[in-house]
């Protein structure tokens, strides 16, 4: 198919490789996209509004001023995406299973955003606004916290993550037994059962 037009609405596109191909300026609403691989793809100033990926790559895309308004990743692979970049006009954004390897989401206020049962490796929270934001299920490894407001916000049954409560703000944050334990790391003490 070819994607000449600036405007989608109501549109499914499914087994589509746009990479390395220039999406910028278009505008996409309502649209579902499957199976579609968005490597390397230059998205600049792209508006997506009430869209679904699912089953997704999108390593090295580029989203520059890309505005995502309630955009839905199902499944997908994102990498080395500089979410910071983005818009941050209406920038709503809901993850589920989905690998998130090296994206940077500093600077970001995503207030009610969802990372659902997700492995998010080597990316970077800084100075975020994550309040109320769920991260339930989700699998961490290497993953920065710095300056981020994370009140409210939900890691129950998450893993591997290193909060230090020292700099970010996890008042009445959720959190589960055992990983909970993590945000004694920075302390360096020794935790056992003294029985």
């Amino acid at each position: 198919m070819n994607y000449e037009l600036t405007e989608y609405d109501n549109t499914e596109i499914a087994g589509e490789d746009f990479s390395m191909k220039d999406l910028s300026e278009k505008t996409f609403y309502n649209c579902t996209f499957k199976e579609c691989n968005f490597s390397e793809t230059l998205l600049n100033e792209t508006d997506f509004d009430s869209c679904e990926f699912i089953d997704c790559n999108f390593t090295n895309s580029v989203i520059k001023q890309t505005k995502l308004n309630d955009v839905i990743f199902s499944k997908c692979k994102l990498m080395g995406l500089n979410f910071y970049e983005c818009s941050q006009f209406s920038f709503n954004l809901v993850f589920s299973d989905c690998s998130i390897n090296s994206c940077n989401f500093s600077d970001l206020k995503m207030k009610g955003s969802k990372f659902t049962k997700c492995k998010i490796i080597d990316s970077y929270f800084q100075e975020t606004f994550l309040a109320g934001v769920s991260f339930e299920g989700s699998n961490f490894k290497n993953t920065l916290f710095h300056n981020a407001n994370l009140v409210g916000a939900s890691f129950c049954n998450a893993s591997g993550y290193s909060i230090d409560p020292l700099v970010n703000n996890v008042r009445k944050a959720k959190f589960t037994v055992p990983d909970v334990l993590n945000l004694l790391s920075g302390f360096n003490i020794e935790i056992k059962d003294c029985d």
